[in-house]
């Protein structure tokens, strides 16, 4: 894997992340993605560190 792509799935993981808080708590029946929407950040974390590694 090189750089870019790190750090393009890093950014992913981290949009992610804002988006399961976002929908999260715009609605009810979808509370769990504003509970669990810390799950992607510990990946986006390592590649990151993977990325600035390379």
């Amino acid at each position: 894997m090189n750089k870019n792509m790190l750090f393009g799935l890093a950014g992913l993981a981290v949009l992610a992340s804002v988006v399961m808080f976002v929908v999260g708590a715009d609605s009810s029946h979808l509370s769990e993605l504003k509970d669990f929407f810390w799950v992607p950040l510990p990946l986006a974390a390592v590649l990151f560190w993977a990325g600035a590694k390379k």
